[in-house]
């Protein structure tokens, strides 16, 4: 397997990437809980609170909360508007997907003996799908570079392979093989170091979503536990296409190139969380959980083109690589949750999570790779993150209004990538004792440095991500 080191401080796939590295490992470990509406609009701030079936994610005590059965069904449209800035020029791009977001069930199980008296009051069972990830975005980016090109970084990691039969099959191989990287005199070369018109396309699609199967207890209505058993499932498929021209005629013999590259992944991996919430007053809810590592095993599937246009005709002018496939392991980071809830009777709430997770505990493995640079890589790279969800509630029966807001804080131990995120939140829901309809509204706002090619050359894509959901949840209670 090729292995070529890159910046840590490009989130995403670079042109020069055709192994898994630190960077897949951050894009399936940045999982935030997602669900129903009602848990949308108030940005997830669950912990402390259960009675919803995507609080089970956040905290599994929450199961133990409900005392009747419950079924709830929620399709979601994701709006992803991405600004894109390279080298001065500004490119904006949207995509939108509708898919379900959740459906679950909850089971309640009365036991015990005399309402007034001490003792377990509730069993109960959950299970169902919960999305947390929505991987559908398209960006663009263009602009003429004095300074550099893909080809000169392409000349670099020619030279470190020291020989033609070294040559990288998914980039190097495929310039050879184009006649856009040459040698002379035993040295490799190329036609255009810097002085090129760039351009990229970006489309991604896939999920990361979560099938969740939990059990709930109710001790004396003052103390709920949980715990449940995840089984995560990743779709992950990337396409793109990158294009280098020579617009000024500057050289004799090259014209331009045309780069693609295909990525799919797909996998699943296992997690547990636990969790309780002590009902420590009428009004004050204490909530702690904690959440194992996700254990993925994933395949990777990737291929590459290369065309070049060229003054000199006769010169073959298209490769394409082997189809690569690859598998491996990725231990995702541990979380804990601690959480504050404040319910004011029938009148309304306000909750709090605090959760901390260490990005830098990621680990990659394989039975046919060491991973050895790649987890130091990550060791060194990544941080602590720590998220805060606030959520509120007002009730004017039969009509819900809800708020929120989110921070994930900058994951990264360098400043050169931000990668902290805020999210907005609102909701409304009509609630009646035997259903209830929620409508919920998120928006949230993410900026990251890319990097087209080696971060030594290239300058920075700057992106920023302006991605909206809606969701409307449909919930029965019987």
């Amino acid at each position: 397997m090729n292995r070529i080191a890159i910046s840590a401080f490009a989130v995403l796939f670079s042109l020069q990437v055709f192994s898994q590295n630190e960077h897949d490992a951050f894009r399936y470990s940045i999982a935030a809980p997602g669900g129903t509406a009602r848990f949308t609009g108030m940005a997830g701030a669950f912990g402390a609170l259960g009675g919803d079936f995507s609080s089970i994610g956040v905290n599994p005590g929450g199961l133990g909360v409900f005392r009747v059965s419950e079924f709830t069904i929620t399709p979601v449209l994701d709006v992803s508007n991405i600004d894109a800035k390279y080298l001065g020029v500004l490119n904006f791009s949207s995509r939108n997907n509708f898919s379900l977001n959740n459906i679950g069930v909850v089971l309640a199980f009365p036991i015990g003996g005399p309402v007034d008296l001490p003792g377990w009051k509730f069993v109960n069972l959950a299970f169902g799908i919960n999305r947390h990830i929505d991987f559908n975005r398209h960006w663009d980016v263009e602009g003429f570079n004095p300074h550099n090109s893909f080809m000169g970084s392409l000349l670099d990691q020619a030279i470190g392979e020291g020989s033609v039969d070294n040559l990288s099959d998914f980039s190097t191989g495929l310039a050879w093989d184009t006649h856009l990287l040459d040698r002379m005199n035993g040295q490799f070369f190329v036609d255009m170091e810097d002085s090129v018109f760039q351009s990229r396309s970006n489309l991604t699609e896939g999920f990361l979503r979560e099938f969740v199967f939990s059990v709930g207890a109710n001790y004396n209505n003052r103390l709920f536990l949980g715990a449940a058993l995840g089984l995560a499932t990743v779709r992950f498929e990337e396409n793109f296409t990158f294009n280098e021209s020579d617009i000024r005629l500057l050289n004799p013999f090259f014209t331009s190139l045309e780069y693609t590259y295909r990525l799919r992944t797909t996998g699943t991996g296992l997690n547990l969380k636990v969790g309780a919430i002590f009902r420590a007053t009428e009004v004050i809810r204490l909530g702690v959980a904690l959440h194992t590592p996700t254990f993925f095993n994933l395949d990777d599937e990737y291929q590459a083109t290369m065309q070049s246009w060229l003054t000199l005709a006769d010169y073959n002018d298209f490769a394409e690589s082997p189809l690569g496939r690859f598998v491996h392991q990725l231990n995702t980071p541990m979380r804990a949750v601690g959480s504050l809830g404040l319910v004011f009777g029938r009148n309304g709430l306000i909750s709090m999570d605090y959760e901390i997770l260490d990005f830098s505990t990621m680990k990659l493995q394989s039975e046919d790779y060491g991973f050895r640079f790649e987890n130091q890589t990550i060791e060194e790279s990544f941080t602590l993150q720590h998220i805060l969800r606030i959520g509120g509630e007002l009730r004017f029966n039969p009509i819900v209004l809800r708020a929120g807001y989110a921070h994930h804080s900058q994951p990264f131990v360098s400043m050169v990538n931000d990668g902290s995120r805020d999210v907005f939140t609102a909701g409304i829901g009509f609630m009646q004792s035997n259903f209830f309809l929620d409508l919920g509204f998120s928006r949230t706002i993410l900026r990251e440095a890319f990097y087209l090619y080696d971060a030594v050359r290239a300058q920075p894509v700057e992106k920023t991500y302006f991605l909206s959901r809606i969701n409307f949840t449909a919930g029965f209670r019987f």
